[in-house]
């Protein structure tokens, strides 16, 4: 597996630009990506449109010197850097499109989560019951930050007006079940990316 990448991505504002709804193009994919699964919330929390856990860098390279985060669905648009598929030990959850994996460097309440290297502890992961709990501490679940949704640096401008929130470790718990629960979902085949539900979304 490769380890992390360290150059900055091509930023998704400037790959966004190629018009108000055409669709942003990127690589083709690598490694059979574009047979891989979002990895999304289960509920919809405030975004109708569901949330996924995604990289912040777009195209070639994703930011390897910032923490994943959840953001829109990219249902109807270029995806790559959003799909995610287990290892055949399911044991690890890999992004193919850059070999990479979801790791937990810090396995503690509060800790960020990553793109890294596979085949380490920190890419070890339990699925269990819809959560997903590191395997160097199972005690805690990938959870989506309380805070609400904001709105991305491009969806002022951008028509589908994508939003994101924070992803990090918490203690697994029936109060935050809703923030803890995944599911795994191939895109929705459309051509054009979605716009949200009219008056669904505040500015």
């Amino acid at each position: 597996m490769l380890i992390r990448t360290l150059g900055l991505a091509v930023a998704c504002a400037v790959s966004l630009s190629t018009g108000a709804m055409g669709q942003p193009t990127g690589p083709d994919p690598k490694n059979g990506a574009d047979k891989a699964y979002f990895l999304k919330a289960a509920l919809p929390l405030d975004e109708p449109r569901h949330l996924c856990v995604d990289t912040r860098g777009f195209g070639d390279t994703p930011k390897a010197d910032e923490s994943l985060w959840v953001h829109t669905c990219k249902d109807g648009m270029w995806n790559l850097d959003m799909r995610w598929m287990w290892s055949a030990a399911g044991t690890e959850l890999i992004m193919p499109q850059y070999e990479l994996c979801l790791t937990a460097p810090e396995p503690a309440t509060g800790a960020d989560v990553w793109l890294g290297a596979c085949g380490t502890d920190t890419a070890r992961w339990i699925w269990d019951k819809a959560r997903l709990r590191p395997a160097a501490n199972q005690d805690l679940c990938l959870t989506i930050v309380q805070a609400p949704s904001q709105m991305t640096p491009v969806g002022a401008t951008f028509p589908p007006k994508y939003r994101w929130r924070g992803l990090s470790l918490s203690e697994c718990s029936q109060d935050a079940i809703e923030r803890q629960i995944w599911t795994m979902a191939q895109p929705i085949a459309v051509d054009q990316p979605i716009l949200p539900p009219a008056g669904s979304l505040q500015d």
